[in-house]
């Protein structure tokens, strides 16, 4: 079982990273979403099969295999700070934070002008992919070049599009 786990891991490692040159994930705290239930608790064994659940998918596997495997290829992996961010909480088009209950699984945003209404994943997807974008235009200099960016190459797109543009030869300037 846990060559499985491990095998699915790598291609789906690989898969994510070589369709993307930006990676952006939740910072998860795995540690206290797999505690122990607290002593009394009448739910021991529905909080015993969610922990064992939360670590068959290996979620942590996952996000490490993918920061190594984005370093190899030379992309960009960001974890946005999920307890400042909020992404399940705040809408991707106006950023207005709205209280919703684990139970509530689609997105409605709370602003009057705004209306934005997505299923609540997405939506909190599509808030870290826009914090990771501002995060990485926020790392650039003033020439307007990134620390992680080599000379003329954009970050933008997929790996083979990225791998053409490293094969090119230099043009003369």
């Amino acid at each position: 079982m846990a060559q499985q786990r491990q095998n699915w891991v790598h291609h789906q490692a690989v898969e994510i990273v070589s369709g993307n040159s930006l990676i952006a994930t939740e910072k998860l705290n795995l540690k206290g979403m797999t505690r122990k239930a607290k002593k009394g608790s009448k739910r021991k064994r529905q909080k015993t099969g969610l922990n064992r659940s939360i670590l068959d998918v290996g979620i942590g596997m996952l996000k490490s295999a993918i920061a190594y495997k984005a370093k190899e290829a030379e992309a960009i992996y960001l974890e946005a700070p999920t307890r400042s961010l909020k992404p399940t909480q705040r809408c991707v088009k106006c950023w207005k934070l709205t209280k919703k209950d684990l139970s509530d699984r689609l997105h409605i945003c709370s602003n009057s002008k705004c209306n934005h209404t997505e299923d609540r994943d997405v939506n909190a997807a599509q808030v870290c992919l826009a914090w990771a974008r501002g995060q990485e235009l926020s790392s650039k200099t003033a020439d307007g070049s990134s620390s992680t960016d080599s000379p003329n190459v954009k970050y933008c797109g997929g790996f083979q599009q990225l791998a053409q543009l490293k094969r090119q030869k230099p043009r003369p300037s």
